[in-house]
């Protein structure tokens, strides 16, 4: 889905007062300290370096804490596993699964980009939609050295101790079962956004740079009223397992910085407004 794929790959901050603020927050309680950052998973040549914030908040921690383990992904045996959970189950197609004109419109994309419909009728459509946005945005320069995968590779040469809020199991399930049981409509809506992607995600890349969150407060607000369940799976059940995490790391001295898909900070089951109820301090880094 259009909305849900440019949400994580793109994030976008608060602006105040005429002053550009940071996609990194301070979060403080009884002396002890950690910040969290709001991640771009895929990101362009050109969007490097990153903003400073995010380097101020790296120098000052010992411990980077990510979603998951995504260097991961890289291996066979995960990647196998992926595939695995990637057929449709008791001998679907995609063809048994999708509507006709659902099924039409899904051949005619990936005919664009010389896929045919026929070497990938057992996946779901969840794996197919995840494809086809991926091609789309590598054809326009981007790629997965996003925000995360920078700071793996700072805190491996630094030797700094890393921590994960979940598995990539978890993530890939979460990814690959998108859309179960309205198929369909999953397939359409990601479809009818689909020639978007470029002017959406070019457009939220300066607001994220700039400290605007216009656009993925409309983008966050749209899914979670056109598809609550996908909404509920991806962010609210996320951020509430996430934030008993977030307060352990919060009851230690150690300095956390905590770097996560931007979309999980904003709106009211976001972490930063659940933390803001617990009596912590937020504050934005600038």
């Amino acid at each position: 889905m259009k909305k849900l794929i440019t949400l994580i790959a793109v994030v976008a901050l608060s602006f105040s007062f005429g002053f550009a603020q940071s996609a990194v927050w301070e979060i403080s309680k009884n002396g002890n300290t950690l910040y969290l950052g709001g991640s771009v998973h895929l990101l362009r040549a050109e969007d490097f370096p990153l903003p400073k914030e995010f380097d101020v908040a790296f120098d000052k921690s010992e411990l980077l804490v990510l979603e998951a383990d995504i260097e991961q992904m890289s291996n066979p045996e995960v990647a196998q596993g992926m595939m695995a959970q990637a057929i449709l189950p008791d001998n679907a197609t995609l063809q048994t699964v999708l509507d006709a004109e659902t099924y039409k419109l899904l051949e005619a994309k990936c005919a664009e980009f010389s896929i045919s419909i026929a070497d990938v009728a057992q996946l779901k459509p969840a794996m197919i939609v995840n494809v086809l946005e991926m091609l789309k945005l590598q054809q326009i320069g981007f790629t997965p050295q996003g925000v995360d995968v920078y700071y793996l590779a700072k805190a491996k040469e630094k030797n700094e101790k890393l921590d994960f809020l979940e598995t990539v199991d978890f993530q890939i399930n979460l990814l690959l079962n998108m859309g179960k049981g309205y198929e369909n409509e999953f397939v359409k809506y990601s479809l009818d956004d689909f020639e978007n992607i470029e002017k959406e995600i070019t457009t939220l890349i300066p607001e994220w740079r700039n400290g605007k969150e216009n656009s993925s407060a409309l983008d966050i607000n749209e899914m979670k009223d056109k598809f609550p369940t996908v909404y509920k799976s991806m962010f609210s059940d996320r951020n509430n397992n996430w934030i008993p995490q977030i307060e352990t790391y919060l009851n230690d001295k150690t300095v956390e910085f905590i770097i996560v898909g931007f979309a999980h900070l904003l709106g009211e089951d976001g972490l930063l407004a659940q933390l803001k109820n617990k009596g912590y301090t937020v504050k934005q880094v600038q």
